[in-house]
């Protein structure tokens, strides 16, 4: 009996000590998430425009391109801020990008803007409408393979342009002064691309 009372007892202390030290992991997740709010409700294109045409849909929740050009554009415009959101490829060799400060009007696509390229190929996280530096092997090391979710983490503040792919630095701009302020934008170019968990930190002032 003794020995019974003695193993219960041990359980309620494991059980209160796993419930005790929960919300630090709650909370340090909370804090890494700390001033970011989404941008995609994981139901509808609410917030965003499709532009030129662009086929993309929402379907289980993520939103999909698999053909068409065009853009998808969001409703507000940003000017220094932190974006980071999931994608994956569909097939190999499919191209597509990120738009950065975007102005409106273009024929497919912005005439003027940022992009960072989602392109499962060496030019994966390049920077195009600003000088850069790409780290060619490392995007291709840490970039999964067709069907597997990506992480773009991508922070503009002034002239400076930081891309971080699950996890690691790979591309880098000091130039990207020509544009202050505009939308974001995803690119259809007749690639096939999922995304989702789009979140934003707006540092604007």
């Amino acid at each position: 009996m003794i020995c019974s009372r003695s193993v219960v007892q041990t359980l309620i202390a494991v059980v209160v000590f796993c419930l005790g030290n929960s919300p630090t992991v709650s909370s340090a997740a909370d804090q890494a998430e700390e001033g970011f709010v989404s941008l995609f409700d994981g139901k509808t294109l609410d917030g965003w425009h499709l532009m030129n045409g662009a086929k993309f849909v929402v379907e289980d929740g993520v939103i999909k391109h698999d053909e068409g050009r065009g853009w998808l554009r969001s409703d507000k415009k940003y000017a220094d801020f932190i974006l980071r959101l999931e994608l994956r490829f569909m097939k190999p060799g499919q191209d597509g990008g990120v738009f950065l400060r975007a102005v409106e009007g273009g024929k497919d696509w912005p005439d003027r803007k940022y992009e960072v390229q989602c392109e499962n190929s060496p030019r994966m996280a390049m920077i195009f409408g600003a000088n850069h530096d790409l780290n060619v092997p490392l995007a291709q090391k840490v970039l999964k393979p067709v069907g597997e979710w990506n992480e773009y983490e991508i922070k503009i503040v002034g002239a400076s342009i930081a891309v971080r792919l699950n996890g690691e630095l790979v591309a880098t701009s000091n130039s990207a002064d020509a544009l202050t302020r505009g939308y974001i934008g995803l690119q259809g170019e007749n690639g096939s691309h999922e995304y989702r968990n789009f979140r934003i930190k707006d540092l604007g002032k």
